[in-house]
């Protein structure tokens, strides 16, 4: 018998034009830059993303960039298995990374970070602007032989300790093969549709003019609005097409690249001034210009799709991924619990004040 579960669902693409509803904690921050890490030498990756500008809604409006990005998967398949091609996704300076790259680096990662990566498009921005960081720093260490010094090897030799420990604790905590059974997840399915509704969404395409608003006035610069009034007369032509006017004018690179294509974003994720401009767009228009933090954004509305609840087949590998990681993380707990009670741990506090310093006290 299965009990009823709560599901999280994955989120859908981040894009540019979302909005942020929180930030994450330190300690969560902290830990994404450990994970940046250690995906360095879990991967062995030489590589890099070229993030784009994104605009984040927060408590208040800031003109930050995040990048463009897949769902964080759980445990995903190969891309040559998706039948996605293995495009580059970005590169600094002589390296570059493909999305089969990517997808084996977030595997790495536990089911909350993933779960913290797709829920937060700022959280995911830092992550890999910290794989980025640190390829470049990567690179000047390598030139000046330091991976070879003591402080290096004794620091690699924790790691290894640490990758031993906990990859033999994920063998012995990995649920049967045949689990969860079809009952199991069709139970689960059942129990949370109404958690599993996607909201309405977008797929969206913008052409981009920057024009950074200073204090509280939204009056477009000069300069702007001279672009403006050039773009929308180009795009009332009748022979406008926008991807190619996207291309030679928007001034976000990675989107003017796709013919200003952002991708799919849900009502949920969308930057309320953009929300509000998109109920009088129908499918081909393009809306009026709208004044974000950062500049102006042309809104091309490429398709629409209502709120709706996914059917089974097309949330079964989520769910069952999702009930996989539940069950070993609870057997993970279980392993532990036996562990300790078989070898009780015992610490002298006396001796462990002496770690912190007098001053510090």
């Amino acid at each position: 018998m299965v009990t009823r579960q709560r599901v999280t669902t994955v989120a859908p693409a981040t894009i540019t034009l979302v909005r942020t509803h929180a930030t994450l904690p330190n300690l969560t921050i902290i830990r994404l830059s450990m994970i940046a890490t250690r995906l360095l030498i879990a991967t062995g990756l030489a590589c890099g993303l070229t993030s784009l500008t994104t605009v984040a809604h927060a408590q208040t409006e800031t003109a930050s960039v995040a990048p463009v990005a897949a769902p964080v998967a759980v445990p995903s398949r190969s891309t040559a298995d998706r039948g996605e091609v293995d495009e580059v996704l970005g590169r600094v300076g002589e390296f570059e990374v493909r999305l089969s790259d990517v997808r084996r680096s977030l595997d790495t990662l536990t089911q909350a970070e993933r779960d913290a990566l797709s829920r937060e498009p700022a959280a995911l921005n830092q992550y890999v602007r910290s794989l980025l960081v640190q390829q470049l720093v990567l690179r000047e260490a390598g030139q000046a032989g330091w991976d070879k010094s003591p402080v290096v090897e004794e620091r690699m030799k924790t790691l290894r300790d640490g990758v031993v420990a906990s990859t033999y604790l994920e063998s012995v905590s990995s649920p049967p093969a045949a689990f969860p059974t079809e009952a199991d997840l069709t139970a689960v399915y059942e129990a949370n549709r109404n958690a599993l509704q996607v909201p309405k969404s977008w797929r969206l395409a913008q052409i981009f003019i920057s024009d950074p608003q200073t204090g509280d006035d939204p009056k477009a610069s000069p300069a702007a609005a001279a672009k403006l009034e050039k773009v929308r007369a180009a795009l009332a032509a009748p022979d406008a097409n926008f991807a190619n006017l996207a291309k030679s004018e928007s001034e976000e690179p990675a989107s003017a690249a796709r013919g200003g294509e952002i991708g799919w974003i849900t009502e949920t994720q969308i930057h309320p001034n953009v929300l509000s401009a998109l109920p009088g767009v129908d499918i081909g228009k393009v809306s009026e210009p709208v004044r974000l933090q950062d500049g102006w954004h042309l809104i091309l509305v490429l398709d629409i799709r209502e709120a709706h609840t996914p059917t089974f087949q097309q949330v079964r590998e989520q769910l069952a991924a999702q009930l996989r990681a539940e069950k070993t993380r609870a057997d993970s707990q279980a392993y532990l619990g036996r562990l300790l009670q078989q070898n009780p741990i015992a610490i002298n506090e006396m001796m462990l004040s002496r770690l912190i310093p007098a001053e510090a006290k």
